[in-house]
């Protein structure tokens, strides 16, 4: 029985997107995306992160999904902190509501926010009143 693949790594997957896909070399790929060839080897090693600022340039230039390189370097989008710590009991709830989600598909991660869609349009029509 073969081994099992290991799942690659975002560096990995940029570097491949990177020669395979978009057909670039390494000074070319950090020419347009402004930062220094050592920089994007690091990058690609997973030696370093990218800044927010960075990360939405790779997401454009590269093609790959946001969500994919987020997930990646572990880097969760800004509002996640904003929202995580508005008030102090968004701060309790939200890491509990996250644990107990960890684990929904997608369709259920969908259905979800349908629901507190609902739920936050029901709350924004009782304040009106």
């Amino acid at each position: 029985m073969p081994p099992a693949s290991t799942p690659q790594s975002v560096g990995d997957s940029l570097r491949h997107q990177r020669i395979s896909m978009l057909g670039l070399g390494l000074r070319e790929m950090a020419g347009i995306l402004d930062i220094a060839p050592a920089h994007l080897t690091d990058l690609e090693k997973g030696r370093r992160n990218p800044s927010e600022d960075l990360l939405l340039r790779i997401a454009k230039h590269y093609r790959l999904d946001i969500a994919v390189l987020r997930a990646g370097w572990s880097k969760p989008d800004a509002i996640v902190a904003e929202i995580a710590t508005q008030d102090a009991t968004t701060s309790a709830k939200a890491p509990e509501f996250l644990r107990a989600a960890r684990t929904l598909g997608p369709e259920q991660w969908d259905d979800l926010i349908a629901r507190a869609r609902r739920m936050a349009a029901g709350s924004r029509r009782s304040d009106r009143r």
